[in-house]
């Protein structure tokens, strides 16, 4: 049984559990049931069925949309989870009332997704995406400082961490410098020509001001109930956006979607290919 789960009880060899997470997708199974994906607390990202979801007797049609936050009891079958029922808690329901937020929130979804979260990181990644999308629907932060930081935050909890703390070729910690995504380091201007010279291939790299590289620092290190406490310029945030959008592609290695949308919707550059 997972840590962290409660039994209610035991049925022919079957076990169910109650815990608390969010939808991240669904799809159909069969003709009138649904998988269902979620990032629960108790141990990362499970696949669950969910029978007849939207069944005019169904009480469960809420709780399996995506974005849909509630406690869900769930018995073990042979290769899935069954959902028997779910109370729904919150369904950031004013992020509907907005494309631009509900596309990014559709990208967050899919990348968090495409990141597997396990059990031992599932508790603070739900409470990442939880609290993101809270600020994202009450607008209290920019999209693309909120999308910047749970990309990195999420990156760091997945074990993907950069190594930006100084220039990776003479160590200096201050100044303007380099960030290449795909090496997961920052370069200095005096050393980033050397690195060039030395690489099989020229190496793919974005501008990252000392700000954006400040940020970068503050959210791989903060306290996790404080890594949305601090503010950049219009600038710099714009800045750390790209540095860290440009990191999250390249460390994936994968395309999205729902990111491509989003910056449809969004009036903005749609994201470079990995190259």
């Amino acid at each position: 049984m997972p840590a962290g789960c409660i039994p209610i009880r035991k049925e022919a060899s079957a076990i169910i559990l109650k815990t608390h997470g969010i939808v991240l997708g669904q799809t159909p199974y069969g003709s009138q049931d649904k998988t269902l994906t979620l990032l629960t607390s108790d141990y990362g990202m499970i696949q669950v069925i969910a029978k007849k979801p939207n069944g005019k007797k169904s009480r469960l049609a809420a709780a399996c949309e995506v974005l849909a936050y509630s406690e869900f009891c769930l018995m073990e079958g042979r290769i899935r989870y069954i959902l028997q029922t779910a109370d729904l808690e919150e369904n950031f329901f004013g992020l509907r009332e907005d494309l631009a937020s509900l596309s990014l929130a559709g990208y967050l979804c899919e990348l968090t997704r495409s990141l597997l979260p396990q059990k031992e990181t599932g508790a603070e990644t739900l409470r990442l995406l939880l609290n993101t999308l809270y600020l994202l629907e009450k607008k209290r932060r920019s999209p693309t400082f909120l999308k910047a930081v749970y990309e990195l935050r999420l990156m760091c909890l997945s074990g993907f961490q950069p190594d930006i703390e100084g220039c990776a070729g003479c160590g200096t910690e201050e100044g303007d410098m380099w960030l290449l995504p795909g090496e997961g380091i920052a370069l200095c201007g005096e050393c980033l020509p050397h690195f060039i010279e030395s690489a099989v291939r020229t190496p793919y790299r974005v501008p990252f001001p000392e700000a954006a590289r400040r940020a970068f620092i503050y959210v791989i290190g903060a306290e996790e109930k404080k890594i949305f406490s601090f503010k950049l310029d219009p600038k710099a945030e714009k800045a750390f956006g790209e540095a860290a959008e440009a990191f999250t592609l390249f460390q994936t290695g994968s395309r999205f979607p729902t990111l491509d949308f989003y910056k449809s919707v969004a009036d903005e550059t749609p994201p470079k290919p990995i190259t």
